[in-house]
C-alpha cells in the first residue's frame, strides 16, 4: 500500500510517502513561502523523487486540526481534490496526535501549537493512552497535572515555547528536546493504523477541526458582548 501524506497546520508544511510498513520518503518546508505555493510543487517533487505516480497512491493521509485555519485549508483541499480526480480513499487524523506519534520520547508527551494570548492548541498523551484530548485553552489548564505527573512531561511543538514561559521551573517538564518533526510522516502512520482497524472515507467527508472560532469570529463576537 503507497500512502501520501500532507500536513500544513503550522507555519511548516510537510509531505511524506509511506510504502507498506516503510517511510520511503518525508520533507519539511518552514520559508517565507505560503502552504498555497509551495504544497503541491513539494508533492510533485516527492512522488518524482520515489518514481511514483499520484495513480498509485493507494490512500491520501491528511491532517485536519487543529493548527493554522488558512493552513488546514489548503491541506484538505489539495487532498480532496487529487482523491477525487483518482477515486481513493482518505484518512484525515488530528495534527496534535500526528505530531506526537513522530516523537519517541519515554513519558508524557504534549503535542502543542501556539494558539496565541497564552494559550496552546494540545493533547495529552501517555503511552497508547490519551490522558487530555484536543483543545485549545490556556496553557496553565495543565497546571494541576503537571503537578501531580510522577512522569517525565515533553512538550514539542511551536507551542512548547509557550510551555516553558508556564513550566520551566518544574523538573519534571522538557520543553527543548525536540525540534519540530515532520508531522506528514506522522500522519501517514496514524492513517495506516486506522484504516487496519476501521477503513478509509472519502474525500467529501473530510472536514477540518478548528476547535475555536477564527480571529474575526472572535472579535464580532467580542464587540458583540461588549455593547451589551
Amino acid at each position: 500500500m503507497i500512502i501520501l501524506g500532507l500536513d500544513c497546520s503550522s507555519k511548516q508544511s510537510s509531505v511524506c510517502i509511506m510504502q507498506d510498513e516503510k517511510v520511503i520518503y518525508t520533507a519539511v518546508q518552514s520559508t517565507n513561502i505560503t502552504h498555497s505555493q509551495n504544497l503541491m510543487p513539494m508533492v510533485d517533487y516527492a512522488l518524482k523523487t520515489v518514481d511514483l505516480t499520484i495513480k498509485e497512491v493507494d490512500l491520501f493521509a491528511v491532517t485536519l486540526g487543529p493548527g493554522s485555519f488558512t493552513g488546514l485549508r489548503i491541506g484538505l483541499r489539495a487532498v480532496k481534490g487529487m482523491a477525487a480526480a483518482e477515486n481513493k480513499d482518505c484518512i484525515g487524523v488530528s495534527s496534535l496526535k500526528a505530531l506526537a506519534e513522530c516523537v519517541d520520547f519515554d513519558g508524557v508527551i504534549v503535542p502543542c501549537f501556539d494558539a496565541r494570548r497564552n494559550q496552546i492548541y494540545g493533547a495529552v498523551i501517555d503511552g497508547e493512552q490519551t490522558v487530555k484530548d484536543d483543545f485549545c485553552e490556556d496553557i496553565h489548564i495543565l497546571t494541576e497535572y503537571v503537578n501531580n505527573c510522577q512522569k517525565k512531561i515533553c512538550f514539542v511543538g511551536d507551542g512548547k515555547t509557550v510551555a516553558e514561559r508556564a513550566f520551566s521551573q518544574y523538573e519534571n517538564v522538557i520543553c527543548d528536546k525536540f525540534d519540530m518533526p515532520c508531522i506528514a510522516m506522522g500522519a501517514c502512520k496514524l492513517a495506516k493504523k486506522e484504516y487496519e482497524k476501521n477503513g478509509a472515507v472519502k474525500h467529501f467527508d473530510l472536514s477540518p477541526s478548528y476547535l475555536r472560532l477564527s480571529q474575526a469570529e472572535r472579535e464580532l463576537k467580542e464587540k458583540t458582548e461588549a455593547k451589551k
